[in-house]
């Protein structure tokens, strides 16, 4: 099966948005590290759907190519990834703010530990989701 995935001017896009409507500073700190997370998931190294999102998760968070909201942007382009592909996270934002807050406070927001969670809160997209 072939994928879509993200652009960086998308991402860009998304994490302005959410700038915008959650506050913080606009910008990209580092645009190689953004081009590396945004190529990371095709590569071709990754087992499906759900590492690629996972690496992508992970680079976005960790790499830290925005000013500022790199883990809403890494969050947010993640699932729009997924929804370029009929899936979506399904997952309210309460418990994904608990789990990025105890990974990032264990230091470990790490592929290892985000796969897990993708596979269980990744769900196909229905009409009544919406895209």
């Amino acid at each position: 099966m072939s994928l879509d995935y993200p652009e960086i001017g998308e991402a860009i896009a998304i994490h302005d948005v959410l700038i915008d409507e959650f506050g913080g500073a606009l910008g990209i700190r580092d645009e190689g590290a953004l081009a590396s997370a945004i190529m990371r998931p095709q590569l071709g190294y990754y087992d499906g759907l759900i590492e690629e999102a996972a690496a992508l998760m992970e680079s976005l968070a960790n790499n830290h190519p925005f000013v500022d909201g790199n883990n809403r942007t890494a969050f947010a382009v993640t699932d729009a990834f997924l929804r370029l592909n009929g899936y979506f996270i399904d997952c309210d934002s309460v418990e994904t703010y608990e789990f990025f807050m105890r990974l990032f406070e264990m230091n470990s927001f790490r592929f290892a530990q985000l796969c897990p969670w993708l596979g269980e809160k990744v769900r196909p997209l229905t009409r009544t989701d919406g895209d």
